[in-house]
């Protein structure tokens, strides 16, 4: 059964990994743009029949090139892919599973002691703000502590960082959920360490040029876990037992027709793990970039997700990294009005002090051109599909920090607009190239951000 069962995940990968065979090519403005990415090709040129399913990798795969190759058309078409084998055992995945639903059974009273606020990124929500507009969901935001102990009390002042402190229920509201939550944090953490390593050998070939960046990064990442919870949005049609299923402060009533259980967006960090229910299919990627348009319904594909699997995507400074190769993919998340859903991202980031940079083996140098053709005649396709059309550089150095406390801040109150890679663009007049320097000049990446203290350098001027 287990050998039919991945003879069918193989079938469907490979179906799906036609859909990689379209480049990404850069206008004259530097914004990178997609060619025929809706058209989708088999290997014998033949239009496949089933063009909207996100790939699916195996990272047991034995042919690391191959497994390579597969990730950079992964991550440079859709910025999405689901990921088997990925070392994670099922009977934490399900542990894990179990404790996120058992928290947000919780009376709203108790989960609301936890609240997150505009001196703390960390805790419960259920009022956040995607693109402006309110979620329909509510949250638990866990990251990695200040002082990278566990151990310590969540509070501790070692514990201290620009995304404030952990706040998690008692043992007594909630057995064994920290433990849990750590746990899988803990795998998630290691896991992204992999991938990034992967993603970046994917781009150059070799790691020799990037140790020092991955180093920094599996040392002083700033990651964090969120638990999501979408209730049904029609109280007339959910299925499920209405017992806590609406302990929230929203919910309690039918959402406005057009609500969304996460408006269209792009994740902040490097890459995204998710975990998320097999059975409510609510998230979708945009098949379409063009800045942040929303377009047509029919350009948004839902994501399947095979049961065992993690889905994987790429974020914003992954394609500040690639200099634009790496596609960092809108999405959304559609609200069910039958079925409640529980998902969980792990979004992998770098620290706080880090500037993110378009990597030198992704940037095309001024006094490169394309002569001596001939030396490059013995590369395999692999190389030749990574190393093809390297554009200038096209982003300025961004600081991570400032970027999280950008999108943060956008979260809890509007700024006027929210932060994207577009404003680090090359060419850009936008003014957060000299508000990310005033911001560096005075942040305490120790102390916990505070939207208020910060309001004057982070409101709009664009």
């Amino acid at each position: 059964a287990a050998a039919k069962q991945y003879d069918t995940i193989k079938a469907i990968y490979n179906m799906s990994m036609s859909s990689q065979n379209n480049t990404l090519a850069a206008g004259s403005s530097g914004a990178i743009q997609t060619n025929n990415l809706q058209e989708e090709r088999t290997t014998n040129g033949d239009i496949s029949a089933n063009n909207n399913e996100i790939p699916i990798i195996d990272l047991a795969n034995p042919n690391s090139s191959l497994l390579v190759e597969q990730l950079y058309q992964a991550c440079s078409t859709w910025g999405f892919f689901q990921l088997i084998n990925h070392g994670i055992s099922a009977h934490l995945l399900s542990s894990f599973q179990n404790a996120m639903g058992n928290f947000f059974a919780l009376p709203y009273d108790t989960k609301v002691k936890l609240k997150r606020n505009a001196k703390n990124a960390r805790g419960y929500f259920d009022d956040e703000l995607t693109k402006r507009k309110r979620d329909w969901k509510e949250a638990l935001d866990v990251g990695v502590p200040g002082s990278r102990d566990w151990s310590q009390s969540d509070f501790d002042d070692d514990n201290a960082c620009l995304d404030g402190y952990n706040q998690f229920p008692s043992a007594d509201e909630c057995p064994d959920f920290r433990d849990v939550v750590i746990e899988y944090f803990d795998e998630c953490s290691r896991l992204s360490n992999r991938l990034a390593s992967l993603m970046t050998v994917a781009l150059s070939g070799r790691r020799n040029e990037e140790e020092l960046f991955l180093e920094r990064m599996k040392e002083e990442h700033t990651s964090y876990l969120r638990m999501n919870y979408y209730p049904p949005s029609d109280l007339n049609k959910s299925s499920d037992d209405a017992e806590n299923l609406h302990n929230n402060s929203f919910s309690n009533k039918n959402a406005d027709t057009g609500t969304l259980g996460v408006s269209p967006h792009r994740d902040a960090g490097f890459l995204t793990i998710l975990l998320q229910d097999d059975d409510c299919h609510s998230l979708q990627v945009a098949r379409f970039e063009d800045e942040d348009h929303i377009g047509d319904d029919d350009r948004w594909v839902t994501v399947h997700p095979v049961p065992g699997s993690l889905t994987i995507n790429t974020g914003d400074m992954a394609m500040i990294c690639s200099n634009g190769r790496f596609r960092a993919p809108l999405h959304r998340v559609l609200t069910d009005p039958a079925k409640k859903r529980y998902s969980a991202p792990f979004f992998y980031n770098p620290g706080y002090r880090e500037l993110i940079s378009p990597l030198v083996c992704c940037c095309r140098q001024e006094n490169e051109n394309n002569s001596n053709k001939k030396d490059n005649v013995h590369e395999s396709s692999s190389k030749k599909n990574m190393n093809h059309d390297l554009q200038p550089l096209t982003f300025h150095p961004c600081l991570w920090g400032y970027f999280r406390a950008l999108r943060f801040a956008g979260d809890l109150t509007d700024l006027g607009v929210e932060i994207q890679t577009s404003h680090f663009k090359v060419g850009s007049e936008s003014s957060h190239i000299e508000k990310q320097r005033r911001f560096m000049e005075v942040v305490d990446f120790e102390e916990p951000f505070n939207v208020e203290k910060y309001r004057h350098i982070l409101e709009s001027q664009d």
